[in-house]
């Protein structure tokens, strides 16, 4: 369920991957340790996103993104600047400098972008479902203003359909 290797299921407690309770809170358990490994200076949503793809691809093939990020300039603390270095970790160009060696970095990028995608469908989902209940809100205040012998007509209405 949450792709866990046999090693860091048993750093978390996790006995058996393909019970669904343990891995999903095996899972839950890791990305809170790595997230917390990220530099605090590090804000909200960089570090959820640098945590992510650490949980994807290893800490230690985040960091050398993180290192190459800042060799090219870029900022390491920036998921922009570190989702374009994670891609330079399956060229041996520049995975040969680098402490941990090759890595899929495109697969990262992927995860944490599909997360991020998913992330923003659910904000707007709810931005919509907030707007309409303003929405039906507003319009309930607006009918009771303008007919309060309706608006109490339609409560009994209510009250004895629901009976």
């Amino acid at each position: 369920f949450m792709m866990l290797t046999l090693n860091t299921a048993k750093d978390v407690g996790v006995k058996n991957r393909l019970n669904a309770d343990q891995s999903i809170t095996g899972g839950a358990k890791y990305f809170k340790q790595i997230y917390d490994r990220i530099p605090e200076r590090i804000a909200d949503p960089d570090r959820t996103w640098l945590a992510l793809a650490a949980y994807n691809i290893g800490f230690g093939h985040l960091e050398d993104a993180r290192i190459l990020t800042e060799h090219h300039g870029g900022n390491p603390d920036k998921w922009a600047d570190v989702r374009d270095n994670l891609l330079l970790l399956a060229k041996r160009k520049y995975y040969k400098f680098t402490k941990h060696g090759y890595a899929r970095g495109w697969e990262a990028v992927g995860y944490v972008q599909n997360i991020r995608n998913f992330h923003s469908i659910i904000a707007w989902n709810e931005k919509q479902k907030s707007e309409q209940m303003d929405t039906n809100a507003l319009a309930q205040q607006q009918f009771a203003q303008f007919s309060p012998v309706m608006t109490e007509a339609v409560k009994s209405i209510a009250t004895s359909a629901a009976m």
